[in-house]
């Protein structure tokens, strides 16, 4: 089964001096999906990911999330949110007819708020260590260990939105793929870091490779101001985390 999780609308909106009554149209520029595959085939579910999205890539831009049907069904059961909200509320997209949804028992919703406000909490304080971290070492002036930090601080608040804001655990390094996955919880994400010029690209990728090349390439290079505009946004997302975690209580 394919579901849809989210997209991105860009409305268009033609004017003139000659015509008042301009009329819009929206069409999608991108979204997300959650695929459920009855059997990985001894592949990892991020393997299927970076496959179905770079086949998908020349129609539209698309993030995926790929489960295996049989662990869909007990989060499910299981009365987990993320799957609840999806099988409740998602438009299904395909479905190859491998699940009955008559026979599915309507699951009763496991939802803590205490243990969500934890998790938030916790998320939050782990980010901004981290973050506490990064500017110690930029006073140092170790900027690889500074950005190294930076990425880490991005991480833990990104994964920290989604478990709260979806109720599902990513696991995975990539900020940008967690950045993409997080707009399905706070639509300012995805305005965080534009790469529309050659130096927003630079930018965004120097945090995206710190977790790896930080520690084992040579020539991985950052500047002091490259390093104090990271940690703008950095703490951009701790706000957005913030913001998300006072609604729980």
């Amino acid at each position: 089964m394919i579901f849809l999780l989210g997209a991105t609308l860009n409305k268009n909106r033609c004017e003139s001096i000659f015509n008042k009554e301009a009329s819009s149209c929206e069409q999608i520029s991108d979204c997300k999906l959650l695929i459920l595959l009855p059997n990985l085939a001894n592949k990892e579910p991020h393997d299927w990911q970076n496959k179905i999205e770079k086949s998908c890539s020349d129609i539209m831009s698309v993030t995926t999330l790929v489960l295996q049907t049989s662990t869909f069904m007990e989060w499910l059961q299981g009365g987990l949110p993320f799957a609840m909200v999806t099988w409740q509320q998602a438009p299904v997209l395909y479905d190859a007819g491998n699940i009955c949804r008559e026979n599915i028992k309507e699951p009763k919703e496991t939802i803590n708020p205490k243990e969500t406000t934890k998790q938030w909490e916790d998320g939050l304080t782990k980010a901004k260590e981290f973050l506490a971290g990064s500017e110690l070492y930029r006073v140092r002036k170790q900027h690889k260990m500074t950005a190294f930090m930076l990425h880490q601080s991005a991480e833990q608040a990104l994964r920290t939105l989604l478990k709260v804001g979806t109720g599902y655990h990513a696991n995975t390094h990539s900020i940008d793929r967690l950045l993409r996955f997080g707009s399905l919880v706070s639509y300012q994400l995805s305005q965080l870091f534009p790469r529309q010029t050659e130096q927003e690209k630079r930018l965004f990728t120097l945090l995206q490779k710190a977790y790896i090349d930080t520690r084992y390439k040579e020539d991985y290079k950052i500047t002091d101001g490259e390093l104090i505009t990271l940690t703008g946004k950095v703490k951009c997302i701790h706000e957005i985390l913030s913001e998300v975690g006072s609604g729980i209580n």
